[in-house]
């Protein structure tokens, strides 16, 4: 998975990306616009419509659906697309206030991320009370408290070095993705802010230093990315390390949308389909099986690229960005962040409760979560996310984000004691 303006204006980011059960995988269970090199504020459907190709092919994958083997690729597009959106706000803020206000920044993602996900930690602690074996309650709530903390994702990286076969995935699993996504925003806020001011004090120019720094960043993630997972590909699948690359590449695009926003628009045209074929490639002849992420991640990464540096130019007919822009899209596009947090546990406590789940049934089940997905949105993320006094005070709105997390861990904590 920015700020309130979370609907694909250049400025919206949903965390998280859809996830993949790790290796061995049990499968089932996000013309010019201002002069160059400005952030755009024009409504970027586009960005919803790949957001929303990124969680439909995960809910399907985990459905069981076998066609889409490679589905677990969703997880790479959200986070290029949260690196974009999230690089392309802070930009714009440092180019408005020469800096950046890191409480803001934190109370933007405490009141949009942190109420919707500590909402299912809770439902699905009651779920696992209700319908989950006792034996694996202790686990669970581990993983709820380190769901609520965002660092199940090391968790789980310690876990799969070692992994139990007979141990079925974790309801909360998928909050992997939103714990690498939260640990990047902790740290891309603070190296924008130690540009500016090496920047200052070297009379450099802010964004040449920027580029340097996200350059070997993404230069060693992605190193580290490659030899990791040859080694250890079920640990690396997890770790933060192995993933901060992908959301540079998200961040570079942003850095560079003067460029990008240049481009003639038969270019754009040409780059921005390759880029959405690269994304579904990847989904259809992709394996859990396959060493993952390292260099094979570079196809759905470099394509989501694509696609939303190409949608930087002016939109164009017979673009990618006119198909991905169809209101169905958007619609799911705007529902993603509750989509995936809702369809994993529905999948993984239903096939703990009744057993291996056939693919229609893997279906129903995610077609079932739309419904706790639609409410959850209207009536959780954007009540509390557009409400004017939370937005009018960064504290009250990071004191809701801990109230909500608090809650999300308390539960975690009963159901550890329980088990």
């Amino acid at each position: 998975m920015s700020t309130e303006a979370d609907a694909a204006h250049s400025a919206p980011a949903r965390p998280a990306g859809p996830e993949r059960p790790a290796s061995p995988p049990p499968v089932g269970g996000p013309a010019h616009a201002g002069p160059p090199d400005r952030p755009r504020t024009r409504f970027r459907g586009d960005i919803e419509g790949i957001r929303a190709v990124a969680v439909v092919t995960v809910m399907l994958f985990h459905a069981g659906v076998p066609a889409l083997s490679g589905g677990f690729v969703g997880v790479d597009v959200f986070f290029v697309i949260s690196g974009y959106l999230i690089t392309t706000q802070l930009l714009s803020e440092q180019n408005r206030t020469g800096g950046v206000s890191l409480m803001g920044f934190y109370a933007r993602r405490a009141k949009r991320l942190l109420p919707a996900a500590n909402v299912v930690l809770l439902t699905a602690a009651v779920f696992v009370f209700l319908m989950v074996p006792r034996g694996r309650w202790g686990q669970i709530g581990g993983d709820i408290i380190a769901g609520a903390s965002y660092l199940l994702n090391w968790r789980l990286a310690e876990r799969f070095a070692n992994p139990d076969p007979t141990m079925p995935p974790s309801p909360v699993q998928h909050f992997w993705s939103l714990a690498v996504e939260e640990q990047y925003y902790l740290i891309w806020p603070l190296l924008i802010l130690l540009a500016v001011a090496l920047a200052k004090v070297s009379g450099a120019r802010v964004k040449p230093v920027l580029a340097t720094a996200l350059g070997l960043l993404a230069a060693g993630s992605l190193a580290w990315s490659v030899t990791t997972t040859v080694g250890a590909q079920s640990p690396a699948f997890f770790q933060t390390t192995t993933r901060i690359w992908e959301l540079a590449v998200g961040a570079g695009v942003a850095m560079s949308v003067g460029a990008w926003a240049r481009l003639p628009r038969p270019v754009a045209v040409v780059l921005g389909w390759a880029g959405l074929a690269a994304v579904l490639v990847a989904c259809l002849s992709f394996t859990p099986m396959m060493d993952f992420p390292g260099y094979t991640a570079a196809l759905p990464v470099l394509g989501t690229a694509a696609v939303i540096a190409a949608g930087c130019a002016a939109p164009a007919r017979g673009g990618a960005e006119t198909a991905l822009g169809v209101a169905p899209l958007r619609w799911i596009g705007a529902l993603s962040y509750s989509l995936y947090l809702w369809h994993w546990p529905m999948i993984a406590i239903a096939a703990t409760y009744w057993g291996p789940l056939s693919t229609s049934t893997g279906l129903l089940v995610i077609a079932l979560s739309t419904v706790p997905a639609w409410l959850t949105f209207h009536f959780v993320e954007n009540r509390i996310r557009y409400s004017r006094r939370v937005s009018q005070s960064p504290r009250l709105a990071l004191g809701i984000g801990a109230g909500f997390s608090a809650l999300g861990a308390l539960a975690g904590v009963a159901l550890l004691l329980a088990g």
